[in-house]
Parts: C-alpha cells; structure tokens; sequence
C-alpha cells in the first residue's frame, strides 16, 4: 500500500511541476508579445489617393438645351473655380450652383449642371438650359413658302402651320415675309385664326 501511496503521490507531483512549467513558459511568451507590440508601433498609412479635378483631365460639358430637345458635347479646359476639388467638393459646388440658381435665378448661365462622371482621366459635366422661363412670345414669319412659328430666338421652330404663302392676304404676306413678334399664345391662335380664314 505505501508504495501505491508513493507512486501515486510521484506521479502527482511530477504532474503539478510539468504544469507550472508549462503555465511559466505561457506567460513568459504572452510578456513578450505584449513588449514587442509595444516597441513597434505601426502607423497604417492611406495609400489610396483621393482623385482631384487638375488641367491634365479632359474636361467635358454636355449642354442641353431645353428648347429644342438637343444635347451637344464640347471639350473646354478646366475651369479655375473647379481645379483642385475632389468628386465631393465638385458635387458640393455643383449643388451650390445649383441653389444658388433655384434662389436667385440666372440670366447668363445654365438653369441647373449634374455631374456625369468623373474619373482619374475626365469629368463630364452636363448644363441644362430649360429656356421655359425665358421664352417671352413667339415669332412669326414665312419660311420655305409656308409660316413657320419661331421661338422668341427666331431660329428655333415651334410650330410648322401649315398655312402657304399663297394663300395669305398680300398685305398679311409682306409682314410675314419680313418676321414679327407675337406677345403670348392667345394673341398667336388669333393670328393663326385670322390667316387661315
């Protein structure tokens, strides 16, 4: 029985000794660890830059124009206003804009811009002229033998009437030949009335 006890007994304690051996080593790695993360701190750096609007990108406007339902695209140089802006800051300054537009109202500049895309290489820019608000009246006069609507502009067509130069009054004829305006839209139908009777 004694040497049950004692080989029962050696085993235990050889047991507890390997396992504080173990348990020291552990913490011995674990302080180490912990001292060489703390001697290296590591600065984790952004290498992905930011793209910035610069004068080597194309720079490219779509203009819109409401009026006549044509979009036509135009390569310009960056203006000096945008140079340097990030895609944000140009959505900022696009929307500034276009604010400022809605407030206040421009008579020498588009009623709203968007940004189209924008890249390491390019930006589109699209300006929309709706002309809605600046159209004032209409302009009539003979084109191609037959009266034609104009826009207040007097290029663009509003409306082809379909009334011939023959069969207009000489009188009516010379005015028409030589264009005028008409104030609004009840004005022009009563024209049209008097031209086709």
């Amino acid at each position: 029985m004694k040497k049950t006890y004692l080989f029962v007994s050696s085993f235990f304690v050889l047991g507890t000794i390997i396992t504080l051996v173990f348990f020291w080593s552990y913490r011995v790695y674990e302080q180490d660890a912990q001292k060489t993360a703390a001697g290296e701190k590591t600065e984790t750096v952004d290498t992905v830059q930011e793209i910035q609007v610069n004068s080597s990108m194309k720079y490219i406007v779509e203009v819109y124009d409401g009026i006549t339902g044509i979009t036509t695209t135009e390569e310009n140089p960056v203006p000096e206003e945008i140079a340097g802006l990030t895609r944000s800051g140009l959505e900022s300054y696009i929307s500034d804009y276009n604010t400022m537009v809605e407030a206040n109202g421009v008579s020498d500049g588009p009623d709203s811009k968007e940004l189209v895309s924008f890249s390491k290489d390019r930006v589109v820019i699209r300006e929309v002229y709706s002309g809605a608000e600046a159209e004032e009246g209409f302009y009539l006069k003979i084109e191609n033998g037959e009266v034609v609507i104009f826009h207040n502009d007097q290029t663009t067509p509003y409306e082809y009437t379909g009334i011939l130069e023959d069969a207009i009054r000489a009188d009516e004829r010379e005015k028409l030949t030589a264009g005028y305006f008409v104030a609004d839209e009840k004005e022009l139908y009563s024209i049209l009335e008097n031209l086709s009777s």
